[in-house]
Protein backbone atom coordinates (compact mmCIF):
# COMPACT_ATOMS: atom_id res chain seq x y z
CA UNK A 1 0.00 0.00 0.00
CA UNK A 2 1.45 3.78 -1.00
CA UNK A 3 -0.10 7.19 -0.76
CA UNK A 4 -0.32 9.13 -4.00
CA UNK A 5 -0.39 12.49 -3.49
CA UNK A 6 -0.56 15.56 -5.60
CA UNK A 7 1.10 18.76 -4.88
CA UNK A 8 0.18 22.35 -6.52
CA UNK A 9 -0.05 19.99 -10.28
CA UNK A 10 -0.84 22.05 -13.35
CA UNK A 11 -1.38 20.60 -16.75
CA UNK A 12 -1.29 22.79 -19.60
CA UNK A 13 -1.93 22.79 -23.41
CA UNK A 14 -0.65 24.80 -26.08
CA UNK A 15 0.50 28.13 -25.18
CA UNK A 16 -0.35 31.84 -25.71
CA UNK A 17 -3.75 33.12 -26.00
CA UNK A 18 -4.87 29.66 -26.95
CA UNK A 19 -3.37 27.42 -24.06
CA UNK A 20 -6.06 25.57 -21.86
CA UNK A 21 -4.82 25.17 -18.12
CA UNK A 22 -7.01 21.33 -17.92
CA UNK A 23 -5.44 21.26 -14.30
CA UNK A 24 -4.99 24.07 -12.30
CA UNK A 25 -2.88 23.67 -8.63
CA UNK A 26 -4.23 20.34 -7.52
CA UNK A 27 -3.29 19.48 -3.92
CA UNK A 28 -4.54 15.86 -3.46
CA UNK A 29 -3.87 12.99 -1.22
CA UNK A 30 -5.08 9.31 -2.03
CA UNK A 31 -4.00 7.92 1.42
CA UNK A 32 -2.70 4.54 1.49
CA UNK A 33 -5.43 1.29 1.60
CA UNK A 34 -7.98 4.34 1.14
CA UNK A 35 -10.52 5.22 -2.13
CA UNK A 36 -10.75 8.64 -2.51
CA UNK A 37 -13.90 9.73 -5.05
CA UNK A 38 -13.12 12.31 -7.20
CA UNK A 39 -15.88 13.82 -8.73
CA UNK A 40 -17.20 16.68 -11.49
CA UNK A 41 -18.70 17.33 -14.30
CA UNK A 42 -17.09 16.73 -17.65
CA UNK A 43 -14.32 18.51 -18.44
CA UNK A 44 -13.30 19.96 -15.26
CA UNK A 45 -9.87 17.60 -15.47
CA UNK A 46 -10.17 14.59 -13.42
CA UNK A 47 -9.11 12.10 -16.23
CA UNK A 48 -6.40 14.37 -17.33
CA UNK A 49 -5.23 14.42 -13.29
CA UNK A 50 -5.14 10.60 -13.84
CA UNK A 51 -3.35 10.77 -17.27
CA UNK A 52 -1.02 12.91 -15.46
CA UNK A 53 -0.40 10.53 -12.66
CA UNK A 54 0.75 7.51 -15.02
CA UNK A 55 2.66 9.53 -17.63
CA UNK A 56 -0.03 10.19 -20.69
CA UNK A 57 0.33 13.82 -20.38
CA UNK A 58 3.16 15.88 -19.17
CA UNK A 59 2.83 17.96 -16.10
CA UNK A 60 3.61 21.60 -17.00
CA UNK A 61 4.47 22.21 -13.08
CA UNK A 62 3.84 20.61 -9.21
CA UNK A 63 5.28 17.25 -7.89
CA UNK A 64 3.35 13.75 -8.34
CA UNK A 65 4.93 11.81 -5.33
CA UNK A 66 4.36 7.89 -4.26
CA UNK A 67 4.72 7.62 -0.66
CA UNK A 68 6.88 10.90 -0.78
CA UNK A 69 9.36 9.98 -3.87
CA UNK A 70 8.80 12.01 -6.99
CA UNK A 71 7.29 10.01 -9.67
CA UNK A 72 10.10 10.37 -12.46
CA UNK A 73 10.68 7.68 -15.05
CA UNK A 74 8.72 4.97 -16.44
CA UNK A 75 9.53 2.28 -13.95
CA UNK A 76 7.53 4.65 -11.18
CA UNK A 77 4.69 5.13 -12.97
CA UNK A 78 4.55 1.61 -13.42
CA UNK A 79 3.65 1.68 -10.15
CA UNK A 80 0.61 3.32 -10.86
CA UNK A 81 -1.84 1.59 -13.38
CA UNK A 82 -4.77 3.18 -14.94
CA UNK A 83 -8.29 1.77 -15.79
CA UNK A 84 -10.31 3.64 -18.58
CA UNK A 85 -13.76 4.41 -18.47
CA UNK A 86 -14.57 2.17 -21.96
CA UNK A 87 -12.37 -1.70 -22.11
CA UNK A 88 -13.97 -2.24 -25.46
CA UNK A 89 -11.41 0.84 -26.79
CA UNK A 90 -8.45 -0.03 -24.61
CA UNK A 91 -8.63 -3.85 -25.21
CA UNK A 92 -7.31 -5.08 -28.69
CA UNK A 93 -9.71 -6.53 -30.75
CA UNK A 94 -7.28 -9.30 -31.63
CA UNK A 95 -5.56 -10.33 -28.57
CA UNK A 96 -7.46 -12.78 -26.63
CA UNK A 97 -8.30 -12.22 -23.22
CA UNK A 98 -5.76 -14.23 -21.57
CA UNK A 99 -3.01 -12.68 -24.37
CA UNK A 100 -4.15 -9.19 -22.90
CA UNK A 101 -3.49 -9.93 -19.17
CA UNK A 102 -0.66 -11.82 -20.01
CA UNK A 103 1.07 -9.01 -21.68
CA UNK A 104 2.00 -7.57 -18.00
CA UNK A 105 3.53 -11.10 -17.26
CA UNK A 106 6.44 -11.18 -19.10
CA UNK A 107 9.56 -12.76 -17.96
CA UNK A 108 7.63 -15.93 -16.68
CA UNK A 109 7.33 -19.17 -17.67
CA UNK A 110 4.19 -19.92 -20.02
CA UNK A 111 2.77 -22.46 -17.44
CA UNK A 112 3.77 -19.44 -14.47
CA UNK A 113 1.71 -16.67 -16.69
CA UNK A 114 -1.03 -19.36 -17.42
CA UNK A 115 -1.80 -19.66 -14.14
CA UNK A 116 -1.71 -16.31 -13.16
CA UNK A 117 -4.01 -15.54 -15.99
CA UNK A 118 -6.43 -17.68 -14.58
CA UNK A 119 -6.53 -16.32 -10.68
CA UNK A 120 -6.62 -12.86 -11.90
CA UNK A 121 -9.86 -13.97 -13.95
CA UNK A 122 -11.07 -15.65 -10.74
CA UNK A 123 -10.15 -12.72 -9.16
CA UNK A 124 -12.60 -10.44 -11.01
CA UNK A 125 -15.60 -12.99 -10.71
CA UNK A 126 -14.88 -14.30 -14.08
CA UNK A 127 -14.31 -18.02 -15.28
CA UNK A 128 -10.87 -18.89 -16.28
CA UNK A 129 -11.86 -20.16 -19.33
CA UNK A 130 -12.46 -16.83 -20.81
CA UNK A 131 -8.96 -16.54 -21.38
CA UNK A 132 -9.17 -17.73 -24.98
CA UNK A 133 -12.34 -15.56 -25.25
CA UNK A 134 -12.19 -12.22 -27.80
CA UNK A 135 -13.35 -9.06 -26.54
CA UNK A 136 -15.86 -9.16 -28.77
CA UNK A 137 -17.12 -12.16 -27.12
CA UNK A 138 -17.72 -10.69 -23.95
CA UNK A 139 -20.34 -8.00 -22.52
CA UNK A 140 -19.41 -4.76 -21.53
CA UNK A 141 -19.27 -5.59 -17.64
CA UNK A 142 -17.25 -8.84 -18.22
CA UNK A 143 -14.80 -6.58 -20.84
CA UNK A 144 -14.22 -4.28 -17.45
CA UNK A 145 -13.70 -7.16 -15.19
CA UNK A 146 -11.01 -7.97 -17.86
CA UNK A 147 -9.78 -4.65 -17.84
CA UNK A 148 -9.50 -4.64 -14.13
CA UNK A 149 -7.10 -8.00 -14.09
CA UNK A 150 -4.95 -6.87 -16.54
CA UNK A 151 -4.19 -3.55 -14.46
CA UNK A 152 -4.10 -6.12 -11.66
CA UNK A 153 -1.29 -8.53 -13.45
CA UNK A 154 1.41 -5.31 -13.16
CA UNK A 155 1.34 -5.36 -9.20
CA UNK A 156 0.23 -2.05 -8.97
CA UNK A 157 0.67 -0.13 -5.89
CA UNK A 158 -2.37 2.29 -7.00
CA UNK A 159 -4.93 1.93 -9.29
CA UNK A 160 -6.57 4.73 -10.84
CA UNK A 161 -9.52 3.96 -11.95
CA UNK A 162 -11.07 6.30 -14.67
CA UNK A 163 -15.00 6.84 -15.01
CA UNK A 164 -15.33 2.68 -15.28
CA UNK A 165 -18.90 2.12 -14.57
CA UNK A 166 -20.24 5.12 -16.81
CA UNK A 167 -20.37 3.03 -19.88
CA UNK A 168 -22.11 0.27 -18.44
CA UNK A 169 -25.74 -0.26 -18.02
CA UNK A 170 -27.34 0.44 -14.56
CA UNK A 171 -27.64 -3.03 -13.97
CA UNK A 172 -24.32 -3.96 -14.12
CA UNK A 173 -22.73 -1.01 -12.45
CA UNK A 174 -23.64 -1.96 -9.24
CA UNK A 175 -21.98 -5.31 -9.73
CA UNK A 176 -18.69 -3.54 -10.68
CA UNK A 177 -18.85 -1.02 -7.91
CA UNK A 178 -19.06 -4.35 -5.23
CA UNK A 179 -16.15 -6.19 -7.19
CA UNK A 180 -13.70 -2.66 -6.40
CA UNK A 181 -14.87 -2.27 -2.86
CA UNK A 182 -13.98 -6.17 -2.90
CA UNK A 183 -10.39 -6.12 -4.43
CA UNK A 184 -9.82 -3.21 -2.16
CA UNK A 185 -10.57 -4.42 1.02
CA UNK A 186 -8.95 -7.49 -0.04
CA UNK A 187 -6.09 -6.60 -2.16
CA UNK A 188 -5.10 -3.56 0.70
CA UNK A 189 -5.38 -1.15 -2.72
CA UNK A 190 -4.99 2.31 -3.08
CA UNK A 191 -7.56 3.62 -5.66
CA UNK A 192 -8.57 7.37 -6.79
CA UNK A 193 -11.65 6.59 -8.42
CA UNK A 194 -13.18 8.84 -10.79
CA UNK A 195 -16.75 9.81 -11.87
CA UNK A 196 -19.21 12.70 -12.67
CA UNK A 197 -21.86 10.58 -10.94
CA UNK A 198 -21.75 11.45 -7.10
CA UNK A 199 -24.03 8.34 -6.24
CA UNK A 200 -21.61 5.90 -7.65
CA UNK A 201 -18.24 7.80 -6.11
CA UNK A 202 -21.08 7.94 -2.56
CA UNK A 203 -20.83 3.84 -2.93
CA UNK A 204 -17.50 3.29 -2.73
CA UNK A 205 -14.96 6.02 -1.04
CA UNK A 206 -13.52 6.94 2.04
CA UNK A 207 -12.75 10.54 0.76
CA UNK A 208 -14.34 12.81 -1.56
CA UNK A 209 -12.91 15.25 -3.50
CA UNK A 210 -14.89 17.59 -5.65
CA UNK A 211 -13.33 18.81 -9.15
CA UNK A 212 -14.41 21.95 -11.14
CA UNK A 213 -12.72 23.39 -14.04
CA UNK A 214 -9.38 22.50 -13.05
CA UNK A 215 -9.16 22.67 -9.48
CA UNK A 216 -10.57 21.10 -6.38
CA UNK A 217 -13.24 22.76 -4.44
CA UNK A 218 -13.80 20.54 -1.66
CA UNK A 219 -12.42 17.87 0.00
CA UNK A 220 -13.06 15.44 3.15
CA UNK A 221 -14.20 12.40 4.63
CA UNK A 222 -16.84 11.08 2.59
CA UNK A 223 -20.00 11.30 5.20
CA UNK A 224 -18.68 14.81 6.07
CA UNK A 225 -18.73 16.08 2.69
CA UNK A 226 -22.26 14.54 1.63
CA UNK A 227 -23.90 15.21 4.66
CA UNK A 228 -22.53 18.95 4.91
CA UNK A 229 -21.17 19.86 2.47
CA UNK A 230 -19.23 23.39 2.35
CA UNK A 231 -19.05 24.45 -1.31
CA UNK A 232 -21.91 25.86 -3.67
CA UNK A 233 -21.02 23.18 -6.49
CA UNK A 234 -21.11 20.03 -4.30
CA UNK A 235 -24.13 21.05 -2.84
CA UNK A 236 -25.96 21.48 -6.27
CA UNK A 237 -24.16 18.40 -7.39
CA UNK A 238 -25.80 16.69 -4.06
CA UNK A 239 -29.45 18.43 -5.11
CA UNK A 240 -29.04 16.96 -8.52
CA UNK A 241 -29.03 13.35 -7.19
CA UNK A 242 -32.64 12.12 -6.68
CA UNK A 243 -30.94 8.85 -4.24
CA UNK A 244 -29.54 11.80 -2.14
CA UNK A 245 -33.15 13.70 -1.28
CA UNK A 246 -31.69 16.55 -0.43
CA UNK A 247 -32.02 20.26 -1.68
CA UNK A 248 -30.20 23.67 -0.97
CA UNK A 249 -31.62 25.75 1.96
CA UNK A 250 -33.48 28.85 0.00
CA UNK A 251 -32.82 26.89 -3.48
CA UNK A 252 -32.88 28.76 -6.80
CA UNK A 253 -34.12 27.09 -9.47
CA UNK A 254 -31.99 25.18 -12.34
CA UNK A 255 -33.52 27.58 -14.82
CA UNK A 256 -33.04 30.36 -12.76
CA UNK A 257 -31.87 33.17 -15.77
CA UNK A 258 -29.69 34.98 -13.72
CA UNK A 259 -27.37 32.03 -13.42
CA UNK A 260 -25.52 30.35 -16.23
CA UNK A 261 -26.44 26.62 -17.04
CA UNK A 262 -23.35 25.28 -18.60
CA UNK A 263 -19.67 25.97 -17.15
CA UNK A 264 -17.71 28.53 -18.73
CA UNK A 265 -14.29 28.01 -20.94
CA UNK A 266 -11.38 26.41 -19.25
CA UNK A 267 -9.81 29.17 -22.02
CA UNK A 268 -11.07 32.07 -19.82
CA UNK A 269 -12.29 31.16 -16.36
CA UNK A 270 -14.31 34.03 -14.66
CA UNK A 271 -12.27 35.87 -12.53
CA UNK A 272 -12.83 35.61 -8.60
CA UNK A 273 -14.67 32.40 -7.66
CA UNK A 274 -14.74 29.92 -11.04
CA UNK A 275 -18.26 29.08 -9.94
CA UNK A 276 -19.51 32.32 -8.99
CA UNK A 277 -21.96 32.80 -12.70
CA UNK A 278 -23.93 29.50 -11.44
CA UNK A 279 -23.48 29.61 -7.76
CA UNK A 280 -26.79 29.64 -5.95
CA UNK A 281 -25.80 31.35 -3.20
CA UNK A 282 -23.32 33.93 -5.24
CA UNK A 283 -23.59 37.53 -6.22
CA UNK A 284 -25.77 37.22 -9.19
CA UNK A 285 -28.97 36.13 -6.68
CA UNK A 286 -27.46 37.80 -3.99
CA UNK A 287 -25.50 41.03 -5.25
CA UNK A 288 -23.62 41.90 -2.00
CA UNK A 289 -21.81 39.35 -2.54
CA UNK A 290 -19.08 41.09 -4.63
CA UNK A 291 -15.87 39.36 -3.14
CA UNK A 292 -17.20 36.47 -5.54
CA UNK A 293 -16.31 37.93 -8.62
CA UNK A 294 -13.50 39.89 -7.65
CA UNK A 295 -11.33 37.65 -5.03
CA UNK A 296 -10.25 34.04 -5.81
CA UNK A 297 -11.11 32.03 -2.35
CA UNK A 298 -8.63 29.02 -3.40
CA UNK A 299 -5.80 30.61 -1.67
CA UNK A 300 -7.89 30.45 1.79
CA UNK A 301 -9.08 27.12 1.46
CA UNK A 302 -7.08 25.26 3.19
CA UNK A 303 -7.96 26.83 6.83
CA UNK A 304 -11.72 26.68 5.68
CA UNK A 305 -14.02 23.43 6.35
CA UNK A 306 -13.16 20.23 3.83
CA UNK A 307 -10.28 22.68 2.15
CA UNK A 308 -13.56 24.68 0.21
CA UNK A 309 -13.16 27.15 -2.05
CA UNK A 310 -15.76 29.14 -1.10
CA UNK A 311 -15.59 32.54 0.71
CA UNK A 312 -18.59 31.63 2.48
CA UNK A 313 -17.49 27.90 3.40
CA UNK A 314 -18.40 28.29 7.49
CA UNK A 315 -21.75 29.84 6.49
CA UNK A 316 -23.72 26.39 4.65
CA UNK A 317 -25.97 24.80 6.57
CA UNK A 318 -25.89 21.05 7.08
CA UNK A 319 -27.59 18.89 4.74
CA UNK A 320 -30.02 15.86 5.85
CA UNK A 321 -28.39 13.25 3.77
CA UNK A 322 -29.41 8.95 4.28
CA UNK A 323 -26.88 7.36 5.96
CA UNK A 324 -24.49 4.91 3.75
Amino acid sequence: MRELSFEGTTVRFGSGRSALTAVDGVDLTVPAGSVVGLVGESGSGKSTLAKAAVGLVPTTSGEIRLDGAPLRTRRDRRRLQLVFQDPHASLDPRMTVGESIAEALRGRRRSARAAEVARLLELVDLDPARARSLPSGLSGGQRQRVALARALAAEPEVVLADEITSALDVSVQGSVLNLVRDLQRRLGLTILFISHNLSVVRYVSDVIAVMYLGRIVEAGPADAVLSSPRHPYTRTLLDAAPAFGVALDDPVPADDPRLDTEAPSPHDPPTGCRFHRRCPIGPLTRPERTICAETDPQPGAPDRPHRSACHFASETLTLEVPAR
